[in-house]
């Protein structure tokens, strides 16, 4: 999604998931790592985590502006507790729903195509941006991706479905040809354990 319309979709959406999708924008971290930030991770404008797919360390800066809406937000245990057990965090499916109910508002509405936008769009989007910025291997690092190749997938395909609005086809293949690689990625990486 391009990164324009993130402002729209956080308009039909709560407020904390709005914040869990732009931690996610300006970090790359998958929106479960950021579920599971607790306060102490939040030091200044630096994110220190430990990314549960990988078990690697990482860090990552984000804006002022975010970092004081977080903690402003943040319950004891978690910076995003879930509702009525402040020793819990919030789950991905409330994410979920709440990303997919607004995408279904805004394409109802005509302001967006028919692209699924899920809270993982919120990660390729980063991997675009970051990518334009840095370049592909920074945006590898910064993902947490073993290969390379994984990397291009998500700037490539996510970059390619926002430019070609029009051609329906290429976007559905595009989109199968991205998840499997992801799910063989998985599968490679599960057998070296």
């Amino acid at each position: 999604m391009k990164s324009e319309n993130y402002g729209k979709l956080f308009a039909f959406m709560t407020y904390e998931n709005t914040l869990v999708v732009r931690v996610s924008l300006e970090t790359g971290l998958r929106v479960g790592d950021v579920l599971k930030l607790r306060p102490a991770d939040l030091k200044g404008r630096t994110i220190r985590y430990v990314a549960d797919k990988t078990g690697k360390a990482g860090r990552a800066v984000i804006s002022r502006d975010l970092a004081d809406r977080l903690r402003a937000v943040s319950g004891s245990a978690y910076i995003f507790a879930q509702r009525g057990e402040p020793n819990a965090h919030r789950t991905r499916q409330t994410v979920w729903r709440d990303v997919k109910r607004a995408a279904a508002a805004l394409r109802a509405a005509g302001l967006i195509g028919d692209e699924n936008i899920t809270p993982h769009s919120a990660r390729k989007t980063f991997a675009v941006n970051d990518a334009e910025k840095h370049g592909i291997c920074h945006t590898q690092k910064a993902l947490q991706h073993q290969s390379k190749e994984t990397t291009k997938l998500y700037v490539y395909s996510e970059k390619y479905l926002t430019d070609m609005t029009d051609n329906f086809v290429i976007k559905a293949l595009i989109r199968q040809i991205s998840l499997l690689c992801e799910k063989v990625n998985d599968l490679c990486e599960n057998f070296d354990k």
